[in-house]
């Protein structure tokens, strides 16, 4: 099997995961990436891709600019750019998406593989995972890790309004993602009975939809027990002997008495992780404060001032609480640590101590942190509220207490720091349950097995409901041929007949479409009127829509990228100006981006057009302005035209240019003519593109007029594999040869 992931936000390298460095940068960066090793080790999966964001940007580090991380001979990081270089937080990162798509289509054609399964984490991997998923007709694996909905709920308690959390954080977009998801998923994936009976009960979903609850594993190399230091010494690495020294040195600077047990707490700096009621119930009890120190280690940080509101504020309010219960020497709060070898030797280190971890948070969906610290022989103190639920219905390795009711907070932690028998035996359990429950042998396992029934069984996918999948289509061809449609494809009906058998027999390897000025509505009555039904592309509306397939399944790449600078309500503004225009009235002629006027001819077209001009310009708009037959007006983006959207193609579906034929015979199909494609000038052409024939562009005027000259066209280039039967006969039409046809 082959399989892609795709984690999108945050900051995502194979070492030294730089947890807890921003809110975007947690749990899932890690998952995604022991996910993806883990499965490149099981039999039967040939590779692993994890795709996420390229970034190049000098705040972070170069790792993240790198297009290819090898994590194993058949395991990488795959990194494509989208949006620009720079590092955006996940809510800035929806207006990118679509590129995203187009660049990851890109990518696996020009591999030349199609993957087995698309697995997409978070909203956005959804997205984007869904779409890719439909494009190469596959199964769509889909893992929220974290839900709109509920965090809208939690915004609402705390004082935001929906519009705050719109601006702020997208809310209302991800939700609707999430639930595009959910209808599309062939398979769910999380890691709680709670999150899957809570989170996504406020969500409509298909009665059959498979949800499984599969459990993260943990690396149980790096969090191995914390007795290994004294049974086995000789097996720890060097480099966890010097984590366990460095931080034995940053707590130790904090306290005056640095031999008393530890309560240890490791999170974000986030309001949600309710840090707050941990340093008041230890501030409070002066028996937690006589026989235990305080270590809360709150994310990565140089100067918090520098840091965003919430972080800024969650931390500061820690410096002003440790102030106010007077805990210099028994409270801890170091600026640094990394995940790979630092946070595994906190555990132990709180474990050789006899010391508790702890996680007042709110709510957490799966509770992490608590597998880890098990995994070392750490017992915990944490919330009842999510996944934490299962660990200690698994695990039995700690307690779970309502985090609101200060008193069961500081009772659970006195009871696991005063009873040595109840600490031996979570401690015990921990150890040995995890490898039982929550390895990464047993996650593989069950993920893989269901995967199994996945691609065994019919997809939701377009093909499936009833529209193409166009990956399953143009990732396999070779060539293709875009024409335009009035006097080109059509005006010779036995022509037309003979092109469309012709294709026919190509279909394996030669795709077809048609480029128009005509909105799709009056295309699609064009190809119902002459029974043209195999047909894999339409640019319509003068290059600014891209469809697929009779289904008509639209890009959204393509919309996507013309967007950018694209300002409609200005440019009509500005329009109403002018008394000699107006809007043409045909509901085929307004589009999102087309903006189609009458001329009435009032005053000279070349003022008109001036007058026009000077208008759009301070528009601040990126614009096309189309002034044809003395009449017609059209306006639209300045990146959108039939040539344009040629181009697009070919980068997108990795057919290279000189390899689809542009078939046209007037001006207006000049622009997708010019260039690096196999332009195919029709012999019924009009005289407009007479200077195309000294002209340096690769163009082949054939002497065939209509659809025959677009046989012919293809054939002098060699695009086609067979000769062309005329019923009974073979038609013998010249052989490809380079340079220009007289």
């Amino acid at each position: 099997m082959y399989l892609q992931l795709i984690s999108l936000h945050g900051l995502v390298r194979g070492q030294c995961i730089e947890m807890g460095r921003d809110a975007d940068t947690g749990g899932q960066v890690r998952y995604v990436i022991d996910l993806a090793r883990q499965l490149a080790r099981c039999p039967g999966v040939d590779q692993v891709d994890l795709f996420t964001r390229r970034i190049r940007d000098k705040r972070v580090a170069n790792d993240y600019s790198a297009p290819i991380e090898q994590l194993d001979h058949n395991c990488r990081i795959v990194r494509l750019a989208c949006g620009g270089g720079k590092y955006l937080r996940k809510e800035r990162l929806w207006p990118c998406l679509d590129e995203y798509v187009d660049r990851m289509i890109a990518f696996t054609r020009k591999s030349g593989r199609v993957p087995s399964i698309v697995h997409g984490h978070y909203a956005d991997g959804g997205y984007v995972a869904r779409e890719v998923a439909s494009v190469f007709d596959v199964p769509f694996v889909f893992t929220g890790h974290s839900l709109g909905k509920p965090k809208l709920d939690y915004l609402l308690e705390e004082g935001w309004t929906r519009d705050d959390a719109n601006k702020v954080l997208a809310i209302d977009q991800r939700i609707h993602v999430e639930q595009e998801c959910l209808a599309a998923a062939d398979l769910v994936v999380c890691s709680t009975r709670h999150e899957r009976d809570t989170a996504y009960a406020s969500y409509f979903r298909d009665d059959d939809l498979r949800i499984e609850v599969i459990p993260p594993g943990t690396d149980l190399q790096r969090f191995f027990p914390y007795y290994e230091y004294q049974l086995n010494p000789q097996g720890v690495g060097e480099e966890f002997k010097q984590a366990r020294v460095r931080m034995e040195r940053a707590l130790s600077r904090f306290f005056f008495q640095p031999d008393k047990p530890l309560i240890l707490a490791l999170c974000r700096p986030d309001r949600r992780k309710n840090i707050q009621a941990l340093i008041k119930a230890y501030g409070e009890s002066k028996p937690l404060q006589a026989i235990a120190n305080l270590a809360i280690l709150a994310g990565i940080r140089e100067d918090i001032e520098s840091m965003p509101d919430n972080e800024r504020q969650v931390l500061t309010d820690m410096l002003l609480m440790m102030d106010r219960y007077d805990l210099y020497g028994k409270m801890a709060i170091p600026k640094h640590h990394d995940s790979e070898l630092e946070v595994p030797e906190l555990y132990r280190l709180a474990a050789a101590g006899r010391g508790v971890f702890v996680n007042t948070a709110y709510v957490e969906l799966f509770g992490l942190t608590f597998i880890e610290s098990s995994a070392t022989g750490l017992p915990f103190v944490g919330t009842q509220n999510g996944g934490p639920q299962d660990i200690v219905e698994n695990c039995e390795s700690g307690i779970i207490v309502d985090v609101n009711q200060q008193s069961q907070v500081t009772d659970a932690l006195l009871t696991l720091l005063t009873d040595q028998e109840q600490w031996s035996q979570a401690s015990s359990n921990g150890i040995n349950r995890v490898r039982q429950h929550y390895s990464w042998d047993v996650h593989c396992e069950t993920f893989l097995s269901c995967l199994k029934d996945v691609v065994a069984a019919p997809v939701k996918t377009p093909s499936v409901v009833g529209r193409i999948a166009p990956g399953a289509r143009l990732g396999n061809v070779d060539a293709m041929l875009l024409t335009d449609i009035d006097n080109t494809l059509l005006g010779d009906d036995d022509a037309l007949y003979r092109l469309l058998e012709m294709l026919k027999d190509q279909r394996g390897r030669l795709g077809f479409g048609v480029a128009s000025g005509r909105a799709l509505e009056l295309v699609e009555e064009v190809l119902d009127e002459h029974g043209i039904n195999d047909i894999d592309v339409i640019v319509a509306s003068v290059g600014t829509e891209i469809y697929y397939g009779r289904t008509f399944v639209m890009d959204r790449g393509w919309a996507a990228r013309l967007k950018h600078k694209w300002c409609p309500d200005r440019i009509r503004g500005a329009m109403d100006a002018f008394p000699y225009l107006s809007l043409q009235p045909e509901p085929s002629t307004q589009r999102e981006f087309k903006i189609s006027y009458h001329f009435d001819g009032s005053i000279d077209s070349q003022l008109a057009i001036a007058q026009i001009q000077d208008a759009l310009d301070q528009t601040r708009s990126a614009y096309s302005l189309i002034f044809s037959h003395g009449s017609f007006v059209d306006i639209l983006p300045h990146r959108a035209s039939k040539g344009k959207a040629v181009r697009y193609l070919s980068q997108k579906w990795q057919v290279p240019l000189e390899r689809i034929a542009t078939g046209g015979d007037s001006g207006n199909d000049l622009d997708m003519l010019t260039g690096r494609t196999a332009g195919i000038v029709v012999g019924n052409h009009s005289s407009e593109l007479e200077p195309l024939r000294t002209s340096p562009h690769r163009i082949y005027f054939a002497n065939g007029k209509y659809a025959n000259g677009l046989i012919e066209g293809l054939q002098h280039y060699g695009l086609l594999s067979a000769p062309i039967k005329d019923g009974d006969d073979e038609i013998s039409l010249p052989q490809s040869r380079t340079g220009q046809s007289a």
